[in-house]
């Protein structure tokens, strides 16, 4: 869906048209969703959306998002033959999610959200393991807070500074890209760090 279409759907159907384009564009839209809650923060400086409302709405299909990993997770690991599908993308991405939770516990929940896939790995291997939903509950979408208010804050302000729509769009890729390579060094660093220390520590 591009973004004209977005904006005659929810011209037309108001806040409910919001929840369902976030709630399918988040498991299908070709784009980071980091863009859909930056142009989600830019739709709530038109005369269309109310700030408030947008965020909240926007970050109830985060909710739903990873309440629907989960449970999903939850459901394959009683199957037997879930093994099966170790072809496919989403058990790939569960392996990884996996690998996550045995090395940081639901901390990786934590941090999920803020990496792309690893966002969509996480939930869903919580669900195959024992971890109760409310303890993934509680850590993961207290995270999913920070960082749907992130973006979508990106994109108010943004939307309130820029009204060239081109414009806008190239601040948007500029801020991404600004925030995903520092988050991307970060994790360079310290693991290097942690590399360090381990080599100190074998010698």
């Amino acid at each position: 869906m591009d973004l004209a279409t977005m904006i005659q759907v929810v011209q037309s159907h108001g806040y409910l048209a919001l929840f369902f384009i976030f709630m399918i564009g988040l498991f299908f839209f070709p784009v980071p969703n980091e863009l859909l809650l930056m142009s989600g923060g830019w739709l709530a400086t038109t005369n269309l959306l109310e700030p408030i409302p947008s965020f909240l709405i926007i970050y109830l299909t985060v909710f739903f998002h990873g309440s629907i990993l989960y449970v999903v997770g939850t459901e394959l690991s009683k199957r037997t033959h879930f093994s099966k599908f170790h072809h496919l993308i989403w058990y790939k991405r569960a392996e990884r999610g996996r690998e996550l939770l045995d090395q940081h516990g639901l901390k990786a929940a934590s941090f999920s959200y803020f990496f792309p896939f690893i966002r969509h790995a996480v939930p869903f291997s919580v669900g195959v393991s024992d971890i109760s939903y409310r303890k993934f509950a509680l850590v993961s979408f207290s995270s999913a807070f920070i960082w749907v208010g992130l973006y979508f804050l990106i994109g108010l302000y943004f939307g309130r500074s820029i009204h060239n729509w081109t414009t806008f769009i190239d601040q948007l890729l500029l801020s991404f890209i600004i925030i995903v390579s520092f988050l991307f060094i970060y994790q360079v660093i310290k693991k290097r760090k942690r590399n360090i220390k381990m080599n100190k520590y074998v010698e």
